[in-house]
């Protein structure tokens, strides 16, 4: 995606956009190498675009493509698999002409199909997000080959970037992002939130449709920038051949855009004619948009879900930070299988204790409920948060999430040391107890009716402090002694 208007326009073969795409793919399929290559090879410099030399074509005439003239139906909520198999649902929404469009259409479907097995394994790495963008092609009633733009952008990867350049899975410049309401600061990117950017990339191509009647134009405008289209297909009309379209002086890579868009298609609907078997969503596939009242850690947010914090980040790749920013949004993409899990024990907690959250390595073994205590959470919601199960201890050297910021030191080194063991000390007042080895604060405390965070503020400790043998401790409020 460009900026809208060629002056402020970053130089598409940036490098970091070039490497992140030919990396992207090699790790998952490495189909598109020579996909890449071809791209640098046939960039023209940004101010100055000439016509294109490609091989002239039979005239195909397209006049004003429109929608696929399907029998209109409910849209289909992204976390509920829908009544048919998703690429059926896709190709009924195909609007464009695709495999005898022209050559290079073709020529393109080889190159992204040279290695099947490469191809199929890249869908299936884009599949949670390739759904949320059908459920929003049809909400819109949106031709279905748009769901093929963010894999020619980024293969469906949140690409991260600085500066004015493209990011997120659509390849967005900020200014354009932001026209369209996309939150950007040093907290969040919404460019790289696969929710919010696909709404704001799908409300920007219908509105180039609407603009110039024609989806082909609109996929032209999404890549070069409204401006650009509009000057260039000034008192042209909007009924173009294939021939005429390919003869307006866009740069290469423009059409070449609407190649790849046209040739991705072609590919999801004759997959055998390519050898290539389209793979079909796992359950987890299905997400579910979690709206909260509040922001939560996202190390939380992992726990709560059963998913691993890489997992959780990797549906969530719009939070720069291990928490969600005071300013929101207060939004997580989840599976809808762990979504009902992640409700309930969030519900156990205060608000106020959803956002900050640290993980603390066991120096010493300690029961949940003297852990829960001192946190001042249930011992059943830190037993949940931790897989662990209610009445066990945690054991020397595991590692907790608990509710708090982290400290100055790193969060693994930030010790709970739960003291030696306390026995009363022989003394005339009764108030003291000397340490000795044994028991925990938690029998003491329970034993004399107290709380423990009462016992570490009368005798000024901290959660890190260490006892020594002989030690003497207060179990009375000393002030009132």
């Amino acid at each position: 995606m460009k900026p809208p208007h060629p002056t402020s326009d970053p130089p598409r073969g940036d490098w970091r956009w070039t490497l992140g795409g030919c990396i992207t793919l090699s790790l998952g399929t490495c189909l598109l190498l020579a996909s890449c290559a071809i791209d640098n090879a046939k960039q023209a410099p940004r101010g100055a675009p000439t016509a294109t030399s490609l091989p002239p074509e039979p005239p195909v005439t397209i006049a004003k493509p429109t929608p696929p003239a399907t029998t209109p139906r409910k849209p289909i909520s992204l976390e509920e698999p829908g009544p048919e198999n998703i690429w059926t649902r896709l190709n009924q929404r195909f609007a464009m002409p695709g495999c005898d469009y022209h050559s290079e259409v073709l020529r393109w479907a080889h190159i992204y199909t040279q290695s099947p097995q490469g191809f199929q394994n890249s869908l299936t790495q884009a599949m949670p997000f390739l759904l949320i963008v059908l459920d929003q092609l049809e909400r819109r009633d949106l031709p279905g080959e748009f769901a093929m733009l963010p894999y020619i952008e980024s293969t469906y990867t949140p690409l991260v970037s600085r500066g004015d350049r493209p990011g997120g899975m659509w390849q967005i410049v900020p200014d354009t992002a932001r026209s369209y309401g996309v939150r950007i600061n040093a907290d969040y990117d919404g460019r790289l939130d696969m929710y919010a950017s696909t709404t704001a990339a799908l409300d920007m191509i219908k509105q180039y449709q609407q603009e110039f009647g024609d989806w082909r134009l609109a996929n032209m405008a999404f890549n070069a920038g409204e401006f650009r289209v509009k000057q260039l297909v000034k008192g042209r009309g909007i009924d173009l051949s294939s021939n005429d379209l390919r003869k307006i002086s866009f740069d290469a890579e423009t059409h070449e855009h609407l190649t790849k868009l046209l040739a991705l298609s072609c590919v999801i609907s004759n997959p055998e004619r390519f050898h290539v078997t389209l793979p079909q969503p796992q359950e987890t596939d299905y997400l579910h948009v979690v709206d909260l009242d509040a922001p939560v850690d996202l190390r939380l947010a992992a726990r709560l879900a059963h998913l691993s914090d890489a997992e959780l980040r990797r549906l969530n790749p719009g939070y720069l930070l291990p928490r969600m920013p005071d300013a929101g949004p207060y939004r997580l993409l989840l599976p809808k299988t762990r979504v009902a899990s992640f409700e309930q024990t969030l519900a156990q907690l205060p608000k106020s204790q959803w956002r900050d959250w640290h993980p603390v390595r066991l120096q010493q073994t300690e029961a949940l409920a003297l852990l829960a205590d001192f946190h001042g959470i249930s011992e059943t919601a830190l037993a949940t948060i931790n897989a662990l199960t209610m009445g066990d201890s945690a054991l020397t050297g595991s590692e907790l999430l608990v509710p708090g910021r982290d400290s100055d030191n790193s969060a693994h080194e930030t010790p709970i040391m739960p003291p030696p063991r306390v026995i009363a000390a022989s003394n005339s007042s009764g108030k003291l107890h000397v340490v000795t080895s044994g028991d925990t604060l938690w029998h003491i405390a329970t034993q004399y009716g107290i709380q423990v965070r009462d016992l570490l503020r009368w005798n000024n400790l901290s959660v890190g402090s260490t006892l020594q043998l002989g030690q003497k401790l207060h179990v009375v409020n000393p002030d009132k002694a």
